[in-house]
């Protein structure tokens, strides 16, 4: 009876909350500070149900264990992720068109439209607080990365072939986006680019940042292996990381995607080899230039680095100093790889990280910690992050603080290291409200925990992995359904 408690836990916090959202019942989605706004029930698209369908067959199949030898799971796994965001998109109220004026938008995603007002890049890099002062909320707090990929993407949009006015392609759309929020902006008399950004730097974008979230899979089953996971747990976390709602309910955002150069650096981290640090530090370092919101969880990717030798020894026989000399030499590496490519910025371009971030964490007070409650969201943050992830997903990667098994250093550091990161950050205050979205990067950590709670309390050919991804999956959909997400 015991066993039954936890997966009944879990399915009944999951289908009370569905039930809460698809009866759009007030404060479901969030308090009167700031909500998540219901919108008219109701999803489109007979490509949805066949993805759904699809996804729901596959994650079954990778549940009951299946799929140990399948060399095609994991790309199969990585394709389907891919195609269910863009149906959860497309079937969502607004469809493709609202993905596209979101991204053509100056307020809602703003990249696009800055990176055509901002001045050229060694202008840009000498003093962004100065460059960017007149730019978008997100531009302003975000270091200059995103904008200069934005950039380099409509380079690559401009060498496309033009749409055809009336056609009823996504580039269509897009330029029929970008021509709308050109003349918003001018009839408010608001600065507007010259040239107008291409309209297949839109499309590149609407399909670049799902696939990168989809592409995530990779590194984190190559984590989940790195910790100690069997074949079967490591591609169960992948599906739960598939199924993880906000993955693809913030279509399009940056948040979405962003989780692919962290759990690139954190694979790297978690394995042997004297350069993988080295390496782990560069791909962290790239992910600085992109947001800031790396910050916290690079300690993740640091403890991983030392702990790592840890796994490679056997007991007794161990020369502790030793391992823990490697461990100090491991942190060091991954140390430099973090600020040498910094360092080689600032020397070439005269740019000034420690005064571009102070200049965005300031702007970032400004706009959404000052004018909400410290006390409201200590409450509703967890329970934001909660919906957004799963209560499944959540209450697994809880269960993981108890162990059922033999678990390897670097799996029980990373468990401890998660919920103590998760619990410092809750009680910072540093973030008040949309945390689903914020803390997504921290999402594919909680599914790997989640697979391997499952794994030492039910038996591999048990059905309750499969009903926990029948919940997500469920979640998922209702959540597209009954709420706005974008827009």
């Amino acid at each position: 009876m015991r066993r039954l408690v936890l997966p009944l836990l879990l399915a009944f916090l999951t289908l009370g909350i569905l039930i809460a959202i698809v009866q759009q019942v007030p404060s479901a989605n969030g308090p009167a500070e700031w909500q998540w706004p219901y919108h008219p029930a109701g999803l489109h698209g007979l490509g949805l149900l066949i993805a759904a369908a699809l996804m729901v067959a596959f994650t079954w199949w990778t549940a009951q264990d299946r799929t140990r030898d399948a060399r095609w799971a994991l790309p199969l796994l990585i394709a389907l992720g891919w195609v269910l965001t863009l149906d959860v998109a497309r079937a969502e109220t607004g469809g493709f068109r609202g993905v596209m004026e979101a991204l053509a938008s100056r307020h809602i995603f703003g990249f696009v439209f800055d990176e055509g007002l901002a001045p050229d890049t060694r202008e840009l890099l000498a003093d962004y607080p100065k460059a960017t002062a007149d730019l978008n909320q997100h531009t302003r707090t975000h270091p200059p990365g995103t904008l200069l990929l934005v950039r380099g993407l409509d380079q690559i949009g401009r060498r496309l072939p033009a749409p055809q006015p009336g056609s009823n392609s996504l580039s269509a759309l897009a330029a029929e986006c970008l021509d709308r929020e050109v003349q918003r902006a001018a009839v408010r008399h608001r600065p507007v680019p010259q040239p107008p950004p291409a309209a297949w730097t839109l499309v590149l974008l609407a399909l670049l940042l799902p696939g990168l979230s989809a592409l995530a899979t990779w590194p984190l089953h190559r984590l989940a292996l790195h910790l100690g996971l069997p074949a079967s747990p490591a591609l169960l976390a992948a599906a739960l990381w598939i199924l993880v709602p906000a993955r693809s309910l913030f279509t399009p955002s940056l948040d979405q995607a962003l989780p692919f150069l962290l759990l690139t650096a954190a694979a790297l981290a978690a394995g042997p080899g004297r350069w993988r640090p080295v390496a782990a530090g560069v791909i962290l370092s790239l992910s600085f230039f992109v947001t800031y919101g790396y910050l916290a969880p690079a300690v993740l990717v640091g403890l991983l680095v030392v702990v790592q030798p840890l796994g490679e020894t056997t007991g007794e026989s161990a020369d502790r100093r030793q391992v823990w000399r490697r461990a100090a030499l491991r942190a060091v590496l991954l140390a430099a790889g973090a600020l040498l490519p910094w360092l080689v910025l600032a020397v070439c371009t005269g740019y000034n990280p420690l005064a571009a971030f102070e200049d965005a964490m300031a702007q970032h007070r400004m706009i959404a910690v000052e004018s909400r409650s410290y006390a409201t969201w200590l409450l509703w943050n967890p329970y934001d992050f909660a919906l957004l992830l799963g209560p499944a997903v959540l209450g697994l990667a809880a269960a993981a603080l108890v162990p059922r098994g033999m678990r390897t250093p670097a799996f029980r550091s990373l468990t401890w290291g998660w919920w103590a990161l998760l619990a410092l950050l809750l009680v910072s205050g540093t973030v008040r409200g949309e945390v689903g979205r914020i803390w997504l990067m921290l999402m594919p950590f909680a599914c790997v925990l989640a697979a391997g709670a499952a794994a030492e309390r039910w038996d591999r050919r048990s059905s309750w992995a499969s009903i926990v991804l029948l919940l997500q999956a469920a979640l998922l959909l209702g959540l597209a359904a009954n709420m706005t997400f974008m827009g």
